[in-house]
């Protein structure tokens, strides 16, 4: 009798298991990728199994031969604790696993969760240097102020940042300049 059930019970979980469905990619925006993917999402997690980062994208294009990997809808997160600490997103994204750079473009935007933001139409990560850097016109918001220029060099947390043509600037709140203790 005890069979029989359990026999009941594996037929019906197989019979409600469904087979993912992966979509194919019939127009590829990249011509030449190895590996082409839709619902792109990655992970990357500390020796201690704590999240440090996860990658989302519409659609993936991978090289090998060239060692990078092209994401449209790129939207990053990095975690510190359990906790989004930044959030990066563009609609094009090109990750050099050599140079250990990401270069983002179209509606770039970088949000931090203390509330400060850039948005550019391009924008460079530097992994290693954890650095932001752009030429684009970029508009920075910090602490009450919004500055608008053009050429951004910056660190992850925006705690430091050089605009390097600034065009104009709307003060409030205090002094995103200031060191910060």
């Amino acid at each position: 009798m005890k069979t029989k059930g359990w026999t009941l019970c594996l037929l019906l979980v197989l019979a409600t298991c469904k087979d993912k469905e992966y979509l194919r990619i019939e127009v590829e925006k990249e011509s030449g990728s190895m590996v082409s993917m839709r619902n792109f999402s990655r992970s990357s997690y500390k020796d201690t199994g704590e999240l440090e980062w996860k990658l989302k994208g519409d659609e993936s294009y991978i090289f090998p031969k060239e060692n990078k990997t092209i994401v449209y809808g790129f939207a990053f997160h990095q975690f510190e604790k359990g906790k989004v600490t930044s959030m990066m997103t563009g609609d094009r994204g090109e990750i050099n696993h050599q140079t250990k750079t990401v270069l983002l473009e179209g509606k770039v935007r970088l949000k931090t969760n203390d509330g400060k933001f850039i948005e550019s139409e391009s924008l460079t990560y530097n992994l290693d240097e954890k650095t932001l850097s752009s030429e684009a016109d970029v508009l920075v918001y910090s602490d009450g102020t919004t500055i608008r220029g053009k050429g951004l060099r910056a660190d992850k947390s925006l705690n430091k940042f050089t605009i390097i043509q600034p065009k104009a600037i709307t003060v409030g709140g205090t002094n995103p300049l200031k060191d910060k203790p």
